[in-house]
């Protein structure tokens, strides 16, 4: 077999590794932890970046899990998680809220794309999580209306503060995507989940919070 031919028979089978059968909600979980488990090691995979990617899914995507994220320039769900081209769904906003156009493109990746999880992904030291928490929303009056709430419970409480209040931002979404009428039909039926993480910006891991 010549190389070109070896070219075109890697091509097919990666093309049908792209749009295949999609990975289930545990399945597509345990890759994103693997995923960041290669980066907290600094053992990199990079996958799906290359040219025989961009030709597998040039009329077609399948992303296997929604991120929810902050758009942070610290916080990049490709890099974090080792993953490539199609493989995630991204939307990034600061404090990784999630108002109606958000909640409008995760429906759209759960309900049309098929993928199977949705992970919102809060971060250590989250500034518009920070801006909320010292009534400095000036000019974020937006974005600091959909975090206000869930911080309330946290006021008071032991622990480090703006840590707690992240993670409380990040469960109260969680909990609102669950809600939606898209995703809650998809998880009767078994085919997503909705978790919630938290990223440590030094040490670059994903911690699954309840």
């Amino acid at each position: 077999m010549n190389l070109n031919a070896i070219y075109s028979f890697l091509a097919f089978m990666l093309m049908l590794s792209a749009i295949g059968c999609a990975l289930t909600p545990d399945e597509a979980i345990q890759r994103l932890m693997e995923g960041n488990q290669r980066y907290v090691k600094d053992q990199l995979l990079h996958p799906d970046r290359n040219l025989i990617r961009r030709e597998a899914i040039g009329s077609r995507q399948e992303p296997f899990a929604v991120i929810l994220g902050c758009a942070d320039s610290r916080v990049s769900p490709e890099i974090i998680f080792d993953q490539g081209i199609g493989d995630l769904f991204i939307v990034r906003v600061a404090g990784n809220v999630a108002g109606p156009v958000e909640v409008d493109s995760i429906d759209f990746s759960a309900e049309y794309l098929h993928s199977s999880v949705i992970l919102v992904l809060g971060h250590e030291s989250c500034g518009a999580v920070n801006a909320v928490l010292n009534k400095q929303t000036q000019d974020i009056e937006a974005v600091a209306a959909l975090i206000e709430p869930a911080i309330q419970s946290v006021r008071g409480k032991e622990g480090d503060l703006l840590a707690n209040a992240v993670k409380a931002n990040v469960r109260a979404i969680v909990a609102q995507l669950k809600e939606t009428s898209v995703v809650k039909r998809l998880m009767k039926e078994n085919k997503i989940k909705v978790i919630g993480g938290y990223y440590e910006l030094v040490s670059g891991k994903v911690v699954l919070l309840d």
